[in-house]
């Protein structure tokens, strides 16, 4: 049998195998821009010239060069001058107790009764920086510190109270103080307690609280009223013949 030929009149439809489709689809804008793309990435990357080193390094000195001419320099800071009898701190190691050409020296060292040790030292140059009235004077004409009275110690203590110590006291006459065991006297000179040129002297501080001394004061009273009317109460005498 031969072959029939397909009539050239009628249609049939294409065969699933004969028409290959496209394995990916490919945008048209990438299509586009593709040799655009391949231009830049064909094109030598060019690096912007950096400044040497060398001349930031001079732009910077340059700047703060100027910046120092146009600040005017800080003002020099004087050295705080140390005060021969300011009391000083617990941790502070006690002065040298040696008299100078400048007059003799008395070191004291004040014991709390919390047991800090404060150093303290009198010379002629605190003595008439405070201004004290000294009644005795050495042969160079420097005052004699170990010539002051107690009361007049108390008072000095008293301006140079410290601001770590509790309780400061209204008046000097609350200060006790006490060295070898013997309470000093306030109208006595502190050469007659053989205060040490060469050692400092250790003296006991304590602050007698306000109630012990209003029952001193009102004793005082007391006692002085008693004294007046037994004087008023003896002047008359009754004689017999």
């Amino acid at each position: 049998m031969e072959a029939t030929a397909p009539k050239s009149g009628s249609s049939q439809p294409p065969s699933e195998s004969t028409v290959p489709e496209p394995s990916e689809s490919v945008p048209v804008n990438e299509v586009e821009q593709s040799p655009l793309r391949e231009q830049a990435e064909d094109r030598p990357v060019v690096d912007e010239p950096e400044p040497p080193t060398s001349a930031v390094a001079a732009a910077t000195e340059t700047r703060s060069k100027g910046k120092a001419k146009d600040e005017p320099p800080p003002p020099a800071s004087k050295p705080r001058e140390a005060d021969s009898l300011e009391i000083a701190p617990t941790d502070q190691p006690a002065p040298t107790a040696k008299d100078t050409e400048a007059g003799p020296v008395c070191v004291i060292t004040l014991l709390l009764p919390t047991g800090a040790r404060h150093p303290y030292r009198i010379d002629d140059k605190y003595l008439a920086k405070r201004n004290v009235d000294v009644p005795d004077v050495t042969e160079s004409g420097a005052r004699d510190p170990f010539s002051i009275s107690v009361y007049k110690l108390k008072e000095l203590i008293l301006r140079e109270w410290r601001d770590d110590w509790e309780g400061k006291p209204a008046s000097p006459s609350s200060i006790r103080l006490i060295h070898f065991g013997k309470l000093l006297d306030d109208k006595e000179q502190l050469k007659k307690y053989n205060f040490t040129h060469d050692s400092p002297n250790v003296v006991h501080m304590s602050v007698r609280p306000p109630e012990m001394m209003e029952e001193e004061e009102t004793g005082k009273s007391k006692s002085a009223g008693r004294e007046g009317r037994s004087r008023e109460g003896g002047g008359g005498c009754c004689v017999i013949l």
